[in-house]
């Protein structure tokens, strides 16, 4: 439900596209006379194709879609959703493909290309779909990968069929925009987004360690870098082994144009940080992104932090500003270790009259519960930490109208739609096993 109060501007514009696309269709005049059947298999194919071309457009994380759907977290979702109807399109059309009433204009072209496009759509989707089991710069390669087949698949949309597709009628035009558009964007993250979306420079000024498998990253940047409180981005190092691979993390703090990173080592490329990077280093980093930015007076706010999730709650607390409402911080690790920055947060709770630190470690107090949250005031809340701890509470919160709003930042830029596919599929699976016993 919160995704789509966040997104709703982006989920009405993607079903304007579908529209659309149908009315064109529909409206359009075909090379040989046509069954209602024919041209509802192409419509389905065309479909497939608006879907890749717009998927790879919100890769592109620009301004537009980010405004439109809430955020990058939004975006991502809707991303590896629509990829996935994508993929259910492309059987449908496959299954229908003999109902069309084919025109085959003069040109060497083989009708079953449209069958390797499919295959290794299905294939590449697959794998990118198992993004969990994989290393970050593989699943980027899969993704890099798409453009073959959509290319493809865009040859056969455009030269096979019985529409006249290479024309200046608004059919044509829309299909040869859409093929633009997926093209253009696609070609834009393989080839220049990594020399153009890093505009910020800065020098590694000091490297610590807070909590145990956390490294955290001192940078002073050439110019101002100016973000909100809450916000992450996108750096880039060029040095080996890192070799200019983009990785997002959260701003932990800022205080006189340096900016912190507080970042724990959970796969090959963050532990390569605390093996490898220097003093000196040189970091590129992308515009900020991100949307729980603390902007609200209105009532009290609970803040939930899972883990390193303490990250964007440090760079409210560290950057100086006044608490102008009354805060509680829920802070818990799997143990004591783990904590960044704990002893700070002690501090503050002693002196700040607004700010209160409930700590705790899982492995001896057990996880959060929301039942055990002091909610009075109908407070705010804001969350970030692991997915498994987002999920629980969101739940949790989801029977409660104890709070005022719930603003979360729990996900994975790789995706999970594996994941989410299986247990979506198990739950179904119990209610229709518990239906069928009563």
């Amino acid at each position: 439900m919160r995704y789509i109060k966040e997104s709703y501007k982006g989920l009405i514009f993607v079903l304007l596209l579908f529209v659309v696309n149908a009315v064109l269709w529909l409206s359009a005049t075909p090379l040989i006379p046509q069954t209602i059947e024919s041209t509802s298999a192409q419509i389905v194919g065309s479909v497939t194709l608006l879907s890749f071309s717009f998927v790879f457009f919100l890769s592109t994380k620009n301004r537009f879609v980010d405004w439109l759907f809430g955020g990058l977290e939004n975006v991502y979702a809707t991303h590896r959703w629509l990829a996935m109807g994508a993929l259910i399109m492309i059987f449908i059309h496959s299954q229908t493909a003999n109902l069309i009433v084919q025109y085959y204009r003069e040109l060497p072209i083989n009708p079953a290309v449209g069958e390797l496009a499919r295959n290794l759509f299905i294939a590449l989707i697959v794998l990118a779909l198992l993004a969990k089991y994989m290393k970050y710069e593989h699943w980027r390669m899969i993704h890099r990968l798409m453009l073959v087949p959509y290319l493809i698949a865009l040859y056969h949309a455009l030269f096979i069929g019985s529409y006249d597709l290479v024309s200046l009628t608004p059919l044509g035009l829309w299909t040869m925009g859409i093929g633009l558009v997926g093209t253009g964007s696609s070609v834009y993250m393989i080839l220049i987004y990594r020399k153009t979306a890093f505009k910020f420079k800065g020098t590694v000024k000091s490297i610590e360690t807070p909590a145990s498998g956390v490294t955290e990253i001192e940078l002073e940047t050439e110019k101002s870098y100016d973000f909100k409180d809450g916000q992450f981005t996108f750096i880039k190092i060029d040095k080996p082994p890192f070799n200019g691979v983009p990785h997002p993390f959260s701003i932990s703090g800022s205080k006189e144009g340096h900016l912190y990173f507080s970042i724990k080592a959970l796969g090959d490329y963050t532990k390569a940080l605390g093996e490898y990077l220097e003093k000196g280093d040189e970091i590129k980093l992308t515009r900020p992104y991100g949307h729980m930015t603390f902007e609200t007076f209105s009532s009290p706010q609970v803040w939930i932090a899972g883990g390193i999730g303490i990250t964007p709650f440090l760079s409210r607390l560290r950057s100086g500003e006044p608490l102008k409402e009354k805060v509680t911080l829920y802070y818990s690790v799997r143990t004591i270790e783990e904590a960044v920055h704990l002893e700070y947060l002690r501090k503050l709770d002693a002196a700040l009259e607004n700010f209160t630190l409930e700590f705790s470690e899982s492995d001896k107090d057990g996880f959060l519960s929301v039942e055990n949250m002091n909610l009075e005031g109908k407070p705010h809340v804001f969350m970030c930490g692991p997915i498994p701890m987002a999920k629980a509470l969101k739940r949790q919160f989801s029977y409660t109208d104890a709070h005022q709003k719930l603003t979360v930042e729990a996900f994975s830029f790789t995706g999970t739609l594996a994941e989410d596919v299986l247990n979506h599929s198990r739950k179904l699976y119990k209610k229709i096993r518990v239906r069928f016993s009563n």
